[in-house]
């Protein structure tokens, strides 16, 4: 299967027309990003050149890989990082500079005209117009999850948005309210999870979105020192959580 054959396979597969459409120059980039192995010569026909393979491995994630750009995961950072995660990736270090390049775009957009912060009063003890202020930087809630189980109060969004981005808040205020948010989502959710799991959440998320200048332990200043073992660690639970 040439690189054409296995574009026009895959379009037809995956529905992809226009500027979705896997094309010749796609296939090369998936080559040259290393997510996707050459093909190999298999053998050659009389008169009509080589005989290109892929392997079912290869073709498994050539199928992945247009199912990601359907999905609208098309930039060499978004895809390497995503390819690792499934499957793997030969060079930790370009791994890594993608990983912090796509997180640190993420947490951009997330900090994005933040002035107001909850302070050392608590989210309770805000007047209205300061909690509408919060509330109006943080952004609506996506759509999709307005008037399911998924949508909590205000409180909680602000409360983890200054966890994140500061590193402050009263652990015992979060842990009440991750744990009330994971028993909206299931009413059996206490029973199952134990409530350790609220902790380690509020710890997950404490300095995620900092800068790393102004913290130490800020989401950009892990992925810069952490170790490949570490990554390996990272990369097995998120493909566990990713099966769930």
């Amino acid at each position: 299967m040439t690189n054409v054959e296995l574009a026009n396979s895959l379009n037809e597969k995956f529905a992809l027309a226009g500027p979705d459409a896997v094309t010749l120059d796609v296939i090369r980039q998936w080559v040259a990003w290393d997510v996707l192995p050459r093909a190999q010569v298999k053998g050659r026909l009389p008169g009509k050149g080589p005989l290109w393979n892929r392997d079912e491995r290869s073709l498994r994630r050539a199928h992945r890989l247009a199912e990601l750009r359907k999905a609208g995961v098309r930039r060499e950072n978004a895809v390497i990082v995503q390819a690792y995660v499934e499957w793997g990736h030969p060079d930790f270090a370009r791994v890594r500079s993608a990983l912090r390049a796509e997180f640190t775009k993420w947490r951009n957009q997330l900090n994005r005209d933040h002035t107001t912060f909850i302070g050392g009063d608590g989210y309770r003890g805000l007047s209205a117009s300061r909690k509408r202020s919060i509330a109006n930087q943080l952004g609506p809630l996506d759509g999709r999850f307005v008037g399911t189980q998924f949508e909590h109060t205000p409180e909680i969004y602000a409360v983890l948005a200054n966890l994140a981005r500061l590193a402050e808040g009263d652990l015992n205020q979060t842990r009440e309210l991750i744990s009330n948010a994971m028993e909206q989502l299931h009413p059996n959710f206490k029973a199952i999870i134990p409530i350790e799991m609220a902790d380690l959440i509020a710890n997950s998320i404490s300095g995620l979105t900092g800068l790393p200048d102004e913290m130490e332990e800020s989401g950009e200043g892990v992925i810069e020192r952490a170790t490949e073992r570490q990554f390996r660690i990272a990369r097995h639970h998120a493909r566990l959580f990713l099966r769930v």
